[in-house]
């Protein structure tokens, strides 16, 4: 398949799913209102903490193995491998929930199951692309994002619209969604004990799954008892997740290119220019976006949520700014993963992380839901000055004889 064929497909996969997703989104806010809503994205979150936890790290690590293998011994048996790690933390994680006392404990199970299923059709996504089978691989996305549509819709349209139902409509369409693997994907389970440099990284890419997604969402379970109240997370919300949308309709493009950095990576000065031409082509998405977004804030917040969440409006002008940074920080992550230099990212977002957790908690206080924005936006600038200095570290370090410096 020719590079432009793959990406034409990822890129229409992923515009699917983004669109998908973002109409559920906007369909839940309507019927859920701002507070209830800001109570379903609080719960989603700490759902999605821990799936971090069920993933392990494996999703990325079957992608990079199955590209150009490091552990040529467990190559074949990774998603196998994978699958008994990701039933092992849910059943952990459940257990938990039902013996301590917590609040809305029962919806969290829910949560948790649904992002178990939900994480195991990742790991065969990741497969795919390690084949470099990206045509298959969105075909099963846009699969498993429609039966997770349909039958989350089938469920608040028979039962009342709830956060119980929603989530149980998603572990119905991916429980089912998993009944219909590709030809060369298959559902097996394997309990193994890895060798430790294999724990080793997948340590580090466990790592850098835990910090991003803290400083990528800690923003709202910190605005839920730092701020003023659920409201304000639902406004909050619905900025946020507009501007996850068009992130997720960015990343095939950072995606598909990782097969072509890695067999670049033996030649620092064509990865580097490859690397530099890529980010200049990913400058032009927020170029077109910000200005657009700045001036239909009003009318796009209207249209897709309704006159309730007007006040996401403001929000959402000082979120998309950020874009300026998380379009490259899309090619300079898969770059520095490209690279085999996933101790170093892991220490990146880290730092992101409590430089994030420490804005927070400063500004939300002072400027609530806006301060949370300005927080992510010194955030993703940071990191874009870190890990693009990593990088030409990199560079000016590398040697023929020693490719992981």
């Amino acid at each position: 398949m020719t590079l432009a064929k793959s990406f034409s497909t990822q890129w229409l996969a992923s515009v699917y799913g983004a669109t998908v997703s973002i109409l559920l989104t906007f369909l839940f806010a309507r019927l859920l209102g701002p507070e209830v809503f800001g109570s379903y994205n609080y719960l989603l979150t700490l759902a999605a903490l821990y799936a971090i936890l069920q993933d392990g790290g494996f999703r990325t690590l079957i992608f990079r193995e199955l590209t150009s293998p490091t552990f040529q011994e467990i190559k074949k048996s990774l998603v196998p491998i994978s699958i008994g790690h990701n039933i092992l933390v849910t059943i952990t994680g459940v257990l938990t929930l039902i013996i301590l006392p917590l609040k809305d404990s029962f919806l969290l199970i829910l949560a948790i199951f649904s992002f178990g299923l939900v994480t195991t059709t990742t790991f065969f996504s990741s497969q795919l692309k390690g084949e470099g089978m990206f045509a298959a691989e969105a075909r099963w996305r846009v699969l498993t994002r429609t039966l997770g549509a349909l039958s989350v819709l089938a469920f608040i349209s028979i039962f009342t619209p709830s956060i119980q139902n929603i989530l149980a409509g998603t572990i119905v369409g991916y429980g089912i969604s998993l009944f219909l693997l590709p030809a060369n994907c298959k559902l097996k389970v394997f309990f193994k004990k890895l060798n430790p440099v294999v724990y080793k990284s997948l340590g580090s890419l466990l790592i850098i799954d835990i910090a991003t997604l803290i400083y990528f969402k800690i923003d709202i379970v910190m605005l839920r008892h730092l701020g003023s109240g659920l409201e304000e997370v639902g406004f909050y919300s619905a900025g946020s997740r507009l501007l996850e949308g068009l992130i997720f309709m960015h990343l095939p493009f950072a995606t598909v290119l990782f097969r072509e950095m890695r067999t670049r990576k033996s030649h620092p000065s064509d990865f580097i220019h490859y690397i530099l031409k890529l980010i200049s082509f990913s400058a032009v998405f927020p170029i077109v976006i910000i200005p657009v977004g700045w001036f239909f804030s009003e009318e796009i917040i209207r249209l897709c949520y309704g006159v309730d969440f007007i006040s996401a409006s403001p929000l959402l002008n000082l979120l998309l700014i950020s874009i300026i940074f998380m379009a490259p920080n899309l090619i300079l992550t898969q770059a520095t993963l490209a690279i085999d230099r996933e101790y170093f990212y892991a220490k990146i977002t880290c730092v992101a992380a409590l430089i994030n957790i420490g804005l927070n908690f400063y500004l939300i206080p002072v400027m609530g839901a806006k301060g949370a924005a300005i927080g992510t936006i010194i955030t993703e600038g940071l990191v874009m000055i870190l890990i693009g200095g990593g990088i030409i570290l990199w560079r000016k370090k590398w040697s023929p004889n020693n490719e992981k410096l």
